[in-house]
């Protein structure tokens, strides 16, 4: 399944957490199966998440598109830069 469709999914569900800090919380507190970064996410960030999702055994996807394209698939009016998906 695509990046895309499991993000679409996750929002029909209700079970989306938008934010770095929000993101980063809630792998630490092992709430998240997954997580969404754009292809445009910075490098410090990324290896950020892959030390936290490593720790936690989450799955870091890589969204094909942009942080805005990310924000447009969700229905916000802002950039997106993680966005992670609860179990």
């Amino acid at each position: 399944m695509s990046s895309e469709q499991t993000v679409k999914d996750a929002l029909k569900a209700g079970k989306t957490v938008i934010g770095k800090e929000s993101v980063i919380k809630a792998v630490k507190n092992g709430r998240l199966s997954g997580i969404v970064c754009p292809s445009n996410c910075p490098a410090v960030l990324m290896k950020e998440l892959e030390y936290y999702s490593r720790i936690s055994k989450v799955h870091v996807s890589r969204f094909k598109g942009n942080s805005a394209d990310l924000g447009q698939l969700c229905g916000k009016p802002f950039k997106i830069m993680i966005l992670g998906i609860e179990k």
